[in-house]
């Protein structure tokens, strides 16, 4: 578990860092045509892929190596734990796939850095929104 939060605050840092980006690098100004706005949806999609994959990647590595019982159909894909950690991230939690024992926690602990992430990246994408709409109303 002590792994999982580590790992957790971690990402955190990362999501922090490309924000940080992502602003530096989008347009400060905008024209009111959307752009912004479109540019920053779509690099935060990105990001969230990226995030997903490499929680998945580590999530493989716990399961080989530490956790190898922890689904019903062992040993799992790789686009099995890519879609368990995707549903877990996105925080619907129902998956086809059964996962038992001790990684369901570290799943729960993903379930809960991923509502995070979105939420944060959710008011970022708006705060980016409510600049380009509030420009469009001045103009």
């Amino acid at each position: 578990m002590f792994v999982g939060i580590c790992a957790a605050i971690l990402m955190g840092i990362v999501h922090h860092y490309a924000l940080s980006g992502i602003l530096k690098f989008s347009p400060q100004r905008s024209d009111g045509s959307g752009f912004r706005i479109i540019l920053t949806f779509s690099a935060l999609l990105l990001l969230h892929v990226l995030e997903l994959v490499t929680l998945a990647v580590f999530n493989t590595m716990v399961v080989a190596s530490v956790l190898p019982q922890s689904f019903s159909n062992s040993p799992p894909m790789f686009q099995d734990v890519l879609y368990v950690t995707g549903i877990s991230f996105s925080t619907l939690g129902y998956s086809s796939i059964e996962v038992v024992g001790p990684f369901r926690l570290l799943l729960m602990l993903q379930s809960l850095l991923g509502f995070m992430l979105l939420t944060w990246s959710a008011t970022f994408l708006y705060s980016a929104c409510q600049q380009v709409w509030q420009k469009a109303k001045d103009d």
